[in-house]
């Protein structure tokens, strides 16, 4: 019986998936290996599950709920590179040790913080 526990745990932690939340539901994403931007190294491409190619930077962009400053979650995560948007959105820059993933769900699971998702790169299109 542990063997079998022990084999469980050590599959979900091999195939973790990545993913993040839209309209508070979880999207899964795919990392495409070797596909990189010319201008930025920030930016990791992912196909999420209707086979769309999307760039991720290492930002995250997140809402404060009405009332809070948030910057005690902050603290909490060590983000220090924060930059305003609007007077309750967010810019958070991470550092390159940070997964925008793992840092925008911890957040999204706290309280005072409406959203966080990472800063997701979009293709121009002219009109």
């Amino acid at each position: 019986m542990k063997i079998l526990l022990l084999i469980i745990l050590f599959s979900t932690t091999i195939w973790a998936d990545t993913y993040y939340y839209e309209y508070g539901k979880k999207v899964k994403l795919t990392e495409l290996k070797g596909v990189r931007a010319l201008n930025d190294s920030n930016i990791t491409y992912y196909q999420n599950s209707t086979g769309q190619k999307v760039g991720v930077k290492k930002e995250i962009i997140a809402k404060c709920k009405n009332g809070s400053s948030c910057k005690d979650i902050f603290k909490k995560f060590n983000l220090t590179q924060i930059q305003n948007l609007t007077s309750k959105i967010i810019l958070i820059t991470l550092n390159k040790d940070q997964d925008p993933f793992e840092v925008s769900q911890q957040l999204y699971a706290q309280e005072d913080i409406e959203f966080a998702h990472p800063n997701f790169v979009k293709k121009r299109k002219k009109r």
